[in-house]
């Protein structure tokens, strides 16, 4: 299945390449295109982070009430969330749909001389042949710049999961996951190619966006709300005030 997802991506690559050939490029494209297309199923697992992190202070209250009783402390949590209408699948869900997708893309950046055409160049510059996307960090052997350029790639991936991790935790006592992910991020992007790491910085950056996208609908939604309010008790008290005129008559 996942070779048949690879191959897939891999001819929407190459189309992409074919108009815009830049290897970097399109696989910019192509990650913003899998952007957009899972879109609703990020904007569920978004909101579903949200909510969670909204309600999270009364979960650890009731943890804290029952901390002796294991039993009831699962009970009060459980019916807190049903009656918030809180599903804990509701954020797992689309991350489990996503995840045959994004493990085609990596087998397709992984081994791109089984899925792509020897025609698509896989250099970032490829007039001068400078940055190889298709190897690794820990592959190359060359000049310092190119160096320096292949060990920023892991470092961004570190701190652009770091971003999201941050923003999207939902309970504080998973603190320590919060320098772990991107730590191990790092770590294993060195053995990842150029490109994949590329493709993975962009991801983040997109639903970082995406975030922030949602945090601003709420935000003017939310003033929206408060100066409806405010004007229907206005509209109340101007009421109020003609009827008091209207009495003293």
């Amino acid at each position: 299945m996942t070779e048949a997802i690879a191959r897939f991506f891999s001819q929407v690559l190459s189309y992409i390449y074919a108009v815009i050939p830049n290897f970097g490029v399109a696989i910019i494209i192509l990650t913003v295109l899998l952007k957009l297309v899972t879109y609703p199923l990020n904007q569920k697992h978004l909101e579903s982070n949200k909510r969670m992190q909204e309600l999270n202070p009364e979960m650890q209250r009731i943890r804290q009430k029952y901390k002796n009783d294991k039993e009831k402390q699962n009970q009060a949590i459980l019916e807190f969330m049903q009656k918030n209408k809180i599903n804990p699948m509701a954020g797992c869900l689309p991350l489990l749909v996503q995840l045959p997708i994004l493990y085609g893309i990596f087998r397709m950046l992984r081994e791109t001389n089984v899925f792509l055409s020897e025609t698509i160049n896989t250099f970032l510059i490829p007039s001068l042949e400078f940055v190889d996307l298709a190897i690794s960090p820990n592959q190359f052997q060359g000049d310092l710049v190119q160096q320096i350029i292949y060990y920023s790639f892991p470092v961004l991936s570190g701190a652009s999961t770091y971003i999201y991790q941050k923003l999207s935790m939902t309970d504080p006592n998973q603190k320590m996951m919060l320098y772990m992910m991107p730590a191990l991020f790092i770590f294993i992007s060195f053995s990842f190619p150029a490109g994949l790491i590329i493709y993975w910085i962009t991801n983040n950056l997109l639903t970082l966006g995406q975030h922030y996208l949602i945090i601003n609908m709420d935000k003017k939604k939310n003033e929206k709300t408060v100066k409806t309010e405010a004007a229907q008790k206005a509209k109340s008290k101007s009421l109020k005030a003609k009827k008091g005129d209207k009495g003293e008559r």
